[in-house]
């Protein structure tokens, strides 16, 4: 058993939802079932705002064992005079503060109700306010850790430390004089490359060098494309790949537009509530190991790059793959065909001369493509953990389609690419005019949550971790500052308990050294 407490502020929506993401992370640390974390979550968030909302202060407090989660939260606020009819769906004593801000609905305490296996209120006018509840727990099924592409370059480190608080996962560490990862929490999103001045942290190529094979096909992204537009169109590439050797160029354009009519018509037909498109293996790397609650809300469809290697039919093809994520999807191809994932440097080196003489005159930029009114494009990590974390939260409930990709503007701005994503998504309409690859196809696997942030794999031994883990915390400063290599104090206390660091390494703790790490 252990337990825990996180104090409330009254009127502080900046803060709100800290003491139910505290709740969140010790959950998934334990390995919940997704389902049990999803009521946990929209209960124990609907709690927090309550005291948010109504009161000055309160607290909340929990007792996790591997078979029950007890939650109660105490206020100290106006009461509730009538507690039969606050739980009535619509009730609201919500201010007009909290209403601006989208609260205030009167589906607070309900939600609760509905939410949890157990539910008690006690309310006194002028006093304040204490809901009880319970959730029983059952662990996740047991998923298999996958593997992921990030290359890191030891001597390159400056052990500048800025790859530490990227990464959306606690992933990476400065240990010593070179930077690690934990495998099992890598989802090759690219946070850290892009975060790194020095280049410790890298892409490696399948191939050497970008060589067409006999009757070889070449697979290109709008915004590969994009990076020779506005001189050069997709036809002038296509002519240069043949000179190369390639027997054709495919360009995944129709199958990411295919993709998002399949998408919206699959949102139209299933449930409610926002619809997670699969566009990006970054994003969706992401949600099995960190938001495993939401799988259920990404549609059944195989990202584009996917969906193009299921119609090479067999043929030998080189794709130009834009992140991580895109390389390791192809080395984890079951089928028959050969694929050479480069990068676009290596198509640049060989292509760009080949170019020159097929130069056009600049043409007026088009409007950005694969744009649709019916689609919120969520781009960059930061933004997509923000908004997987609001419906995780049950705070973002509305029906729609959400397509969200790790770079900014999308692939756009992959660290692999020189031109600014602004001005390429700007180019990238223009220059498209060679044959696409088209046809939505769906998942034959369903993805799966993975092990991610479990700490151990059973829920009694997590929880024996996990007493630890805050008793640790309780020694340290709670600054977050990564010079002990881990990028929080709580990435530190794991680490000391699973016997990956010593408490010491922490600098600024008593009793800490202060040795170059």
């Amino acid at each position: 058993m252990t337990e825990s407490s996180c104090e409330i502020r009254g009127g502080d929506y900046e803060q709100a939802g800290a003491a139910s993401r505290l709740l969140k992370e010790q959950l998934k640390k334990i390995g919940v079932a997704p389902e049990v974390l999803r009521r946990a979550m929209i209960a124990a968030y609907e709690a927090e705002m309550n005291v948010v909302i109504h009161a000055r202060r309160g607290v909340m407090k929990t007792v996790l064992d591997d078979t029950q989660a007890r939650v109660e939260v105490a206020d100290e606020g106006p009461g509730i005079a009538d507690p039969d009819l606050a739980m009535t769906e619509g009730y609201s004593t919500a201010g007009p503060e909290a209403r601006r801000l989208g609260f205030g609905a009167g589906l607070g305490l309900p939600n609760i109700r509905k939410s949890v296996d157990r539910f008690t209120i006690e309310s006194a006018v002028g006093q304040g306010t204490r809901l009880r509840f319970t959730i029983y727990l059952k662990a996740q099924a047991g998923g298999a850790d996958k593997p992921n592409s990030l290359h890191i370059v030891a001597d390159r480190c400056t052990q500048c430390l800025r790859c530490l608080p990227v990464c959306p996962t606690r992933a990476m560490r400065v240990r010593g004089s070179r930077p690690e990862k934990l495998d099992y929490l890598c989802v090759d999103c690219m946070s850290c490359i892009a975060a790194c001045p020095a280049g410790a942290l890298a892409v490696q190529p399948t191939a050497p060098e970008l060589v067409a094979a006999a009757d070889s096909v070449l697979v290109l992204q709008p915004a590969i494309i994009a990076q020779y537009a506005p001189a050069c169109t997709a036809e002038d590439l296509q002519g240069a790949a043949r000179q190369l050797g390639f027997s054709k160029v495919i360009v995944t354009e129709s199958a990411e537009s295919d993709l998002r009519a399949a998408v919206l018509e699959h949102s139209q037909a299933e449930g409610d509530g926002p619809t997670l498109g699969s566009v990006c293996p970054a994003v969706l790397n992401l949600i099995e190991t960190r938001f495993p609650s939401l799988l259920g809300s990404v549609t059944p469809f195989l990202s584009p790059l996917e969906a193009v290697r299921e119609q090479l039919s067999g043929r030998r093809a080189t794709v130009v793959v834009l992140c991580l994520a895109q390389k390791t999807l192809l080395a984890m191809g079951r089928g028959p065909e050969k694929v050479d994932a480069v990068l676009p440097s290596q198509l640049e080196s060989k292509i760009r001369p080949l170019l020159k003489s097929s130069r056009r005159a600049p043409v007026e930029l088009a409007a950005a493509a694969g744009e649709d009114p019916r689609i919120l494009r969520v781009t960059g990590m930061a933004h997509v953990v923000r908004v997987l974390e609001e419906i995780e939260n049950g705070d973002m409930t509305d029906r729609g389609v959400l397509e969200l990709y790790a770079c900014d503007e999308g692939c756009f701005g992959s660290p692999l690419l020189r031109e600014d994503p602004h001005v390429s998504r700007r180019h990238c309409r223009a220059s498209m005019a060679a044959p696409s690859a088209a046809r939505a196809v769906r998942r034959r696997v369903a993805l799966e949550a993975r092990p991610g942030l479990r700490l151990d794999s059973t829920m009694a031994g997590a929880i024996r971790k996990l007493g630890e883990i805050n008793r640790l915390l309780e020694n340290l400063p709670g600054r977050n500052c990564g010079l002990c290599g881990c990028p929080t104090c709580a990435a530190l206390a794991e680490d000391v308990v699973l016997g990956r660091a010593s408490a010491q390494a922490c600098r600024r703790a008593s009793g800490g050294t202060d040795e170059t790490r």
